[in-house]
């Protein structure tokens, strides 16, 4: 069966101070509220506070892991690549298990393959997702996918490979609709599922404005 996920997700980055330092008490809030209101789907990385996010959600939903979709990634683990980015078979099988101690449970609802534009395209067709397969062969993962901002690419996954879910960002907001012009005719095709990632276009608008490594050209900015 598919997954019955709320319209809106908590997108977990911030938990793992990657916008600014968090109080954990309010991130303890946060999530709480968020359940509170129907928010189920919580999508969180390895990556996001190097482990801090999935740490502080583990711990955040205690109680509650019956209540949510859990999603996190595997592949990314730090900022700069080649060093922070490992898509082996052997790191997908070693990540999950480091993945589901942090967050504290048996099964990770949603298990992506985290920036895979930052690997070549046939190593994450023909090493990770068949690894990521296995996993979910195993009852460890329940349901597989991919990440990353190129939308060509993404489309060229779903025609390719066996994925469930797909998830890019800052491609469908006030300033940008691409993700429904490049990619959505493809997942409703081939009935895959597609996560719209920031729908604020990560902070464009807001007091504080977007982190400087915000992919929008400088025109889209001003």
């Amino acid at each position: 069966p598919g997954l019955e996920t709320s319209v809106i997700g908590f997108g977990a980055a911030t938990l793992g101070d990657e916008y600014g330092t968090l109080d954990p008490a309010e991130g303890a809030r946060a999530v709480a509220a968020a359940i509170d209101h129907g928010i189920n789907l919580f999508d969180v990385s390895p990556y996001y506070g190097r482990t801090l996010a999935e740490s502080r959600l583990g711990a955040y939903l205690k109680g509650m892991r019956h209540r949510v979709i859990l999603a996190t990634k595997v592949g990314r683990y730090d900022r700069d690549p080649p060093e922070g980015f490992d898509f082996s078979a052997a790191r997908v099988v070693a990540s999950v298990e480091e993945s589901l101690a942090r967050l504290r449970t048996d099964v990770i609802d949603v298990f992506l393959a985290h920036d895979i534009e930052f690997a070549p395209l046939q190593q994450i067709l023909h090493e990770t997702l068949p690894a990521m397969r296995r996993l979910r062969d195993q009852g460890k993962v329940r349901f597989i996918g991919v990440t990353g901002f190129p939308l060509e690419m993404l489309r060229t996954v779903v025609q390719k490979a066996d994925v469930d879910v797909l998830l890019s960002y800052c491609h469908h907001n006030l300033l940008n609709t691409r993700l429904d012009e490049v990619l959505a005719p493809a997942t409703r095709t081939s009935c895959v599922g597609l996560i719209n990632g920031s729908p604020l276009h990560m902070g464009v608008l807001s007091r504080h404005g977007p982190p400087p490594w915000h992919p929008a050209p400088p025109e889209v900015l001003q």
